[in-house]
Parts: structure tokens; sequence; C-alpha cells
């Protein structure tokens, strides 16, 4: 899974053109930079409603697609992850 990293835009210059970059998060999130470090991200009330409903739900395999079950079902544990194995003992 690759993570996009976000588009950023003072605070100041939101404030002065709100409308633009409103316009902006509506189609992708928006990090809200003050004093060189992104304090708020804007996005969508509907795709926040989304994550925060994502936050603490578990799928049950059945839930699962079929890529997500074969990628499962194809993956290759890591030599160094095997030294770890003793921790769950």
């Amino acid at each position: 899974m690759t993570i996009k990293t976000l588009e950023r835009a003072s605070s100041s210059d939101v404030s002065k053109r709100f409308g633009f970059y409103y316009d902006e998060a509506m189609t992708h999130p928006l990090a809200v930079e003050r004093n060189g470090a992104s304090r708020v991200v804007m996005m969508p009330a509907a795709e926040y409603e989304r994550l925060a409903r994502l936050d603490h739900v578990a799928l049950h395999p059945s839930e699962l697609g079929q890529g997500d079950l074969k990628a499962l079902r194809d993956a290759v544990i890591p030599e160094s992850a095997r030294a770890l194995d003793h921790l769950m003992d």
C-alpha cells in the first residue's frame, strides 16, 4: 500500500482563499500548516465519518475480498520475523 503525501497550504493562505481550499479539500485531503507544521487536515465530512467508523472495526474473514484473502494466503514471512515467534508463546 502506498501512502500519498498530503498537499499542504499555510493557514494564512487558507484564510485568504478559503473557498478555493474548501473545494480542493472536497477532492483530496489538505494539510493546513501553521508555523511550518501541519496542524489540521481538511477533508469532506463524509470521508471523516467513514474513517471514524473504521477506527475500532475488525473485519470478519467473510468480509474480505478474494484478492485480500489471496494476499494473506500468499504472504511470505521473512526469516527475521520468524525469530520473533517465541514472543507469542
